[in-house]
């Protein structure tokens, strides 16, 4: 993970001589635009032949105002989304997809919405906060160091999130 002024950057291997380069902001340009704007990457991938055309999505906040309407309930990203930078998508998906399950059987899908609401708190606030200090230069920048200074602090709040599930 590399955080810009304005974007972040994520870097994942993908195969041996292949890496996925992800950028999130919320200016629009071109790749090699926003790549620009990290310029330790921008030179490491100079030369580097695409393997793909560029992809984009995106807003990567999504609301519902209620994950139940009807006979229509909603789990995962269409529940509520806030941004992948926890990375808690897929078990967010599994452990509310599992309390929904658990409604139905006893056949009280009223009881979802609270059930959604406890299982996804502790990744809404500690999401929302990190969000929160992101947009706040004299914070941005010191997010990742500080998560490598003081991994215990790191792993308490990643613990704190996934003990709500």
């Amino acid at each position: 993970m590399h955080w810009g002024a304005r974007a972040e950057a994520y870097l994942t291997p993908v195969g041996p001589e292949l890496v996925g380069v992800a950028l999130l902001t919320e200016e629009r340009a071109p790749f090699a635009a926003q790549l620009a704007g990290f310029p330790e990457l921008a030179e490491r991938f100079a030369g580097a032949c695409p393997a793909g055309d560029v992809m984009g999505a995106g807003p990567l906040r999504t609301g519902a105002a209620a994950r139940r309407r009807g006979r229509v309930l909603l789990v995962g990203d269409a529940a509520g989304y806030v941004d992948a930078i926890t990375g808690e998508g897929v078990a967010l998906a599994l452990g509310t997809a599992r309390a929904l399950a658990a409604c139905l059987a006893r056949g009280r899908p009223d009881l979802y919405e609270a059930e959604w609401r406890r299982i996804t708190r502790g990744y809404r606030l500690m999401t929302g906060a990190l969000m929160w200090a992101r947009r706040r230069p004299a914070l941005a920048g010191r997010i990742v160091p500080t998560a490598a200074a003081l991994p215990w602090v790191f792993t308490a709040a990643v613990d704190a999130v996934s003990r709500t599930r």
